[in-house]
């Protein structure tokens, strides 16, 4: 079984999610003011947006996206 993974969602940015995406193996899309996240069969998850610092809700909403789609993560 893999390791959960732990995410202080009051102190997300844009690299920390993308850089959670991709330890949970989902595909990542750049584009030029966000990013989008797919499954590996190619099922869209979210987007983020490019900020330094995102809102708590917005970084709770896509942790929670994450996590619907069977990503190991825990939020706080």
């Amino acid at each position: 079984m893999s390791k959960r993974i732990r995410v202080t969602v009051g102190d997300c940015s844009y690299a920390i999610l993308v850089r959670i995406a991709k330890r949970c193996g989902f595909h990542i899309i750049e584009a030029r003011k966000h990013c989008k996240i797919k499954t590996p069969e190619g099922g869209f998850v979210t987007t983020i947006p490019r900020h330094n610092r995102l809102k708590r809700e917005t970084a709770k909403v896509i942790i929670e996206a994450f996590v619907s789609f069977g990503a190991p993560v825990d939020y706080f």
